[in-house]
């Protein structure tokens, strides 16, 4: 099984990426799912109440738009929360892995923080989705601000140094068949591999 990790920075594309992967009929796994439904659960919603306090919490439900505020903003912050998250994230990688290892020759990871948490070593093949900043304002404008933007993208490594990191470079800037024809191209890559 070749375990590829797909990364970039907020708003490049990952999940447009790799749900192409899907369609290609590839299993992908995503982190922020994952995450996504880790914050659902009591146990991390306690943790989360110990190490935030319970302002955190919305009708017994964490509150997600009021935490970002505040680990997109401070970088103590972030890796607090990152210190409760991140090892759950990977147990439930693993348990995936681990699932779908006897049937898949491929498998993508999609991991916003794959160099931030120095996992790439433990990835076969990485790929960067890139798109530019103002193509990326303009995606997310009904969504976030422009100061929101700019905070998720100050806490990660720059797209430049992501780049020269990847095995593969997946340019979003274009049409959605301009990026499936790439995906496609670095699927036969891989599997030449």
């Amino acid at each position: 099984m070749i375990k590829v990790g797909i990364t970039g920075i907020f708003g490049s594309g990952k999940s447009t990426v790799s749900g192409m992967f899907k369609k290609f009929g590839i299993n992908v796994i995503s982190c922020d799912t994952i995450v996504s439904n880790l914050l659902k659960t009591k146990s991390v919603r306690e943790e989360i109440k110990n190490v935030f306090g319970k302002d955190f919490l919305t009708a017994g439900k964490i509150d997600r738009k009021k935490l970002a505020s505040i680990i997109f903003s401070s970088k103590r912050q972030r890796e607090k929360l990152n210190n409760v998250i991140h090892p759950l994230v990977f147990e439930k990688i693993k348990k995936f892995l681990d699932r779908f290892s006897a049937k898949s020759k491929i498998i993508i990871i999609e991991i916003p923080l794959l160099f931030e948490t120095n996992s790439s070593k433990d990835f076969d093949v990485t790929i960067t989705v890139s798109a530019c900043h103002s193509v990326i304002k303009r995606r997310l404008k009904n969504k976030f601000s422009e100061d929101e933007i700019k905070k998720r993208w100050f806490s990660q490594i720059p797209l430049k140094k992501k780049i020269k990191k990847s095995d593969f470079i997946i340019d979003n800037n274009g049409s959605l068949n301009s990026t499936e024809i790439q995906v496609k191209n670095i699927i036969e890559k891989i599997l030449d591999l």
